[in-house]
């Protein structure tokens, strides 16, 4: 019998892991839905994202990309252009295949890239009214950081 009990409780323990991780599971950056209610899709390391306890940052206030300490509330990634701008815009996070998470009027679904064009990607929405391309090219959103940083758009 407690044998059973400690195989139950190890089951039960697996099945709360991160859902970000193992080879089975969908990293939230392809859905990044999965998420608890107070967690964010965010990076983990320069080249991985994971659910993470959100931040503060609200839907286009100021943040900053730093792996593992998201800024930016639930459901929101930083997006900071590898233009090299000292902070980034608490962004929406879309998809480009499913209605239910469109971008409101206004705004386009983009994609953009962990660290650069070949780095995990996700999709957010941008302004299209603000002249930048921001997100447009493929590579932006996640931008280039210094080490330790996350490269923008976590």
């Amino acid at each position: 019998m407690r044998s059973r009990l400690l195989l139950l409780l190890a089951l039960a323990t697996t099945a709360c892991s991160s859902s970000s991780g193992g080879a089975a599971s969908t990293p939230c950056n392809e859905n990044p839905w999965e998420c608890p209610s107070a967690q964010t899709c965010w990076p983990e390391s320069p080249s991985a994202f994971a659910c993470l306890n959100a931040g503060p940052g609200t839907l286009g206030t100021s943040c900053q990309d730093t792996v593992g300490a998201p800024t930016c509330g639930a459901g929101l990634a930083c997006f900071q252009s590898i233009s090299g701008a000292a902070a980034g815009s608490c962004v929406a996070y879309c998809s480009t295949t499913d209605p239910s998470h469109a971008c409101p009027s206004g705004q386009l679904c983009q994609p953009a890239a962990l660290g650069g064009p070949t780095g995990p990607e996700f999709n957010i929405c941008v302004s299209t009214g603000t002249g930048d391309d921001a997100g447009m090219s493929g590579d932006a959103g996640m931008g280039e950081a210094a080490a330790g940083d996350a490269p923008s758009g976590g």
